[in-house]
C-alpha cells in the first residue's frame, strides 16, 4: 500500500547532521518529483545543542506543517529532549533509533510511538573510522529514509551532488556511500512507507528567504547594506554572489544603524537598495526609517520576525513586529507594510516592495517570519509578475527654480540625481520648505506632512492588497506563515461540510480597507489568527474598523506554530 504524503523529523545533537539529512531527503524527493516543505529546530550553539529538521514530502503541494509526524529519525538522542514537545508524535508514529545510542528519552516515549531499531552506529568504530569507510550516519539515516518511501537511488546522488557541490569529489563520494548503506539497510526493516508515484514538472526549491531576495533583484535592488542577524543572516548570504553577478554590491556595516544608513545614502544617490534584518535590528534602524520618510528616499526594509522582545529566541518564530512595523517611530511617519503570503509568494512580494518603494519614494517594510523565511519548499514557479513601477528623476517645468517638495500638486515629487545641473536638493529631516531647506514654521510642517499623507492615501495595491480562497460566511484573516495552517484547517472543514473562507493580507499598511470589506461580505464570523501574545493584528483591523467588535481572536506567541487541527477545532 501507498500513500500520498510523508512528514518526517530527522533529529540529533547540533553538528549531527541533521540538517544536511533532512535537505539530502527534500531535494532527493523533489528531484523525483515530489513536492515538499523543511522546517528547522535549532538551538544558539553552533555545537552540542539541539537540532532537528523536519521534512513532509507529498504528491501535492504543501503549505504548512502537519499536525503529527509519521517518522521519527534519532540520529542520537542528545538534547533532542529539549524541543521534544515542538515535534508532535503519537500512537501511529515511528520512531526509528540505533539501540547502541540509548533509551529513547521520556519527551519522546510518551507519544507510544512504534519504535524500531536501525544500526546506524558501529560502537567499535570512532568517528573518523567511520568517516573514512563512508558510513556518515547522517547520510546512512537520509539513504535508508529515501529508500522506505521509494525514492531510488540516482535521485539520492543527484541531491547530494547538488548540495555538496564544490566540497571535493572525495567528500561526496563518502556521502553518496554512506548513503548507499542507509539504502541497503531499509529492506530488512519492517516498514512500508512507499509514496504513490509523482507527476514530473519543473519546479523550484527555494526557501522564503532565497525568494524574497530573488524577488528584490527582479525589482532591481543593486545594493544591500545588511548585518547578520538571525534568522535573515541566510537571505543575504544567498543574495550576495547573486548580487555581484548583476553588478550590484552587498556591504557588511558594524552594526545595524550603518547598514541602513548606507542603504539610504545608495538610494539617495539612484541605486534602489535594501537592508535585511530580524527584530532586534529593525528596532535599531526605527530612527533612520523616521529620515526616510521625512527626506522621502525610498528604500526596502526585510524583517524576517523571530520571538521577542529584546533578543528572545533567535531561531524561532513569531509574528510580533506588528506593531513595530506599522507604527514604529515618532511623529506622523507613514510607511508601506507588505508581508508575503506564502513562500512562492515571496517572490513577487519581493519585487513588488521595490517598485511600490520606488514609485512612491518611500521606505517599504517587508514583513516575512522566521517559519516563512526559513521554510524551504518545492514549488511551482509562477509566471506572474507585478507590473514594473520606477522612481520619478524627471518632470521640472524648464526655467522655473526646481523645489523638491513642492506642495499643492503631484504629491509624488520629482526626485533627481545628485549632482544634476541645476536641480540640485538637500534630504533633510528636519521640518523643510518645498526646496529642502530647514524651516520652523507651522505651515510648511503641516503643508510637508500633508503631502506625504497624500502619497499613501492615493496609493491603490490593486489586486496585490491580499488573496482570499473559499466562500463560507466563516473568514479567517491571517497573514504569513499562519496563513497555510488556515488554508488546510479550511479545507479539512470544506471536506466535513462546513465552508470557510480564508483571507490573506499581503498589505498591512496602508490598511486596504476598500478591498477587505469586499472580501469579507456575507460573511458572519470572523477570526483573526496570529502569532504573538497581544493580538497586534486584531486590535490593528479593529481601531481602522476593518472589523467588528465581535470578530475573535486566536492569539497566541511563537515559537511553536499553529496546527491545523488547532484552528480547525477552533472554527468548528
Amino acid at each position: 500500500m501507498t500513500r500520498a504524503s510523508i512528514a518526517v523529523v530527522f533529529a540529533g545533537s547540533g553538528g549531527s547532521g541533521a540538517m544536511t539529512a533532512g535537505a539530502v531527503f527534500l531535494r532527493a524527493a523533489a528531484h523525483a518529483g515530489y513536492y515538499g516543505m523543511m522546517t528547522q529546530l535549532f538551538g544558539a550553539q553552533v555545537r552540542g545543542g539541539e537540532s532537528a529538521s523536519l521534512v513532509q514530502v507529498s504528491i501535492a503541494p504543501i503549505e504548512t506543517q502537519p499536525d503529527c509526524y509519521d517518522l521519527f529519525v534519532a540520529l542520537d538522542w542528545d538534547k533532542v529532549e529539549q524541543f521534544a514537545a515542538e515535534i508532535p508524535l503519537d500512537d501511529r508514529s515511528i520512531i526509528l533509533a540505533d539501540p547502541a545510542s540509548g533509551p529513547v528519552p521520556p519527551g519522546i516515549a510518551k507519544s507510544k510511538g512504534r519504535v524500531v531499531a536501525l544500526a546506524m552506529n558501529n560502537p567499535d568504530e570512532n568517528k573518523l573510522e567511520r568517516a573514512l569507510r563512508g558510513k556518515r550516519i547522517n547520510m546512512f539515516a537520509a539513504g535508508c529514509v529515501c529508500a522506505l518511501t521509494g525514492i531510488a537511488e540516482s535521485d539520492v546522488k543527484a541531491a547530494i551532488d547538488t548540495i555538496f557541490d564544490g566540497k571535493g569529489a572525495d567528500l561526496i563520494a563518502a556521502n553518496a556511500a554512506g548513503a548507499a548503506l542507509g539504502a541497503r539497510a531499509a529492506p530488512a526493516l519492517p516498514l512500508d512507507l512507499r509514496l504513490e508515484p509523482p507527476r514530473k514538472a519543473a519546479r523550484w526549491l527555494i526557501n522564503g528567504n532565497q525568494a524574497v531576495a530573488f524577488g528584490a533583484l527582479r525589482g532591481g535592488v543593486r545594493f544591500v547594506g545588511c548585518y547578520p542577524i538571525t534568522p535573515a543572516t541566510d537571505l543575504v548570504e544567498w543574495l550576495a554572489p547573486h548580487l555581484i553577478k548583476l553588478g550590484g554590491r552587498l556591504v557588511l556595516g558594524e552594526d545595524e544603524l550603518a547598514s541602513v544608513n548606507m542603504t539610504l545614502g545608495a538610494s539617495y544617490g539612484g541605486t534602489p537598495a535594501m537592508t535585511v534584518t530580524s527584530g532586534p535590528g529593525f528596532s535599531l534602524m526605527i530612527e533612520t526609517l523616521g529620515l526616510a520618510v521625512a527626506a522621502e528616499i525610498p528604500f526596502v526594509l526585510v524583517d524576517v520576525m523571530r520571538a521577542g522582545p529584546s533578543t528572545g529566541i533567535a531561531s524561532k518564530t513569531e509574528q510580533s513586529d506588528i506593531n513595530l512595523a506599522v507604527y514604529g517611530g515618532h511623529g506622523d511617519a507613514p510607511r508601506i507594510v507588505l508581508a508575503p503570503v506564502s513562500v512562492a509568494d515571496c517572490v513577487n512580494t519581493g519585487e513588488y516592495a521595490v517598485y511600490v518603494a520606488e514609485s512612491l519614494q518611500t521606505p517599504v517594510i517587508v514583513l516575512s517570519d522566521q517559519a516563512l523565511g526559513q521554510a524551504t519548499t518545492v514549488i511551482d514557479p509562477s509566471a506572474q509578475r507585478p507590473a514594473p513601477l520606477a522612481r520619478r528623476v524627471n518632470g521640472v517645468a524648464p526655467g522655473k527654480p526646481f523645489k523638491r517638495y513642492a506642495t499643492g500638486g503631484d504629491p509624488v515629487t520629482p526626485m533627481p540625481l545628485p549632482g544634476t545641473p541645476h536641480l540640485e536638493w538637500v534630504a533633510e529631516g528636519l521640518t523643510h520648505n518645498e526646496a529642502g531647506l530647514p524651516a520652523s514654521g507651522a505651515a510648511m510642517h503641516v503643508a510637508q506632512i500633508d503631502k506625504r499623507a497624500k502619497k499613501f492615501s492615493q496609493f491603490d495595491p490593486g489586486d496585490h492588497w491580499g488573496e482570499v480562497w473559499g466562500e463560507g460566511d466563516v473568514a479567517i484573516i491571517a497573514i504569513g506563515s499562519t496563513i497555510g495552517p488556515a488554508r488546510e484547517a479550511a479545507n479539512r472543514l470544506a471536506a466535513g461540510g462546513q465552508k470557510v473562507r480564508v483571507i490573506a493580507l499581503r498589505v498591512l499598511s496602508p490598511l486596504p480597507l476598500a478591498a477587505l470589506t469586499r472580501a469579507l461580505d456575507g460573511v458572519r464570523r470572523i477570526i483573526v489568527v496570529e502569532q504573538n501574545h497581544g493580538a497586534q493584528l486584531y486590535h490593528y483591523l479593529l481601531g481602522h474598523k476593518a472589523i467588528p467588535l465581535s470578530a475573535e481572536s486566536v492569539a497566541r506567541p511563537g515559537p511553536a506554530p499553529f496546527r491545523p487541527s488547532e484552528i480547525a477545532s477552533h472554527v468548528a
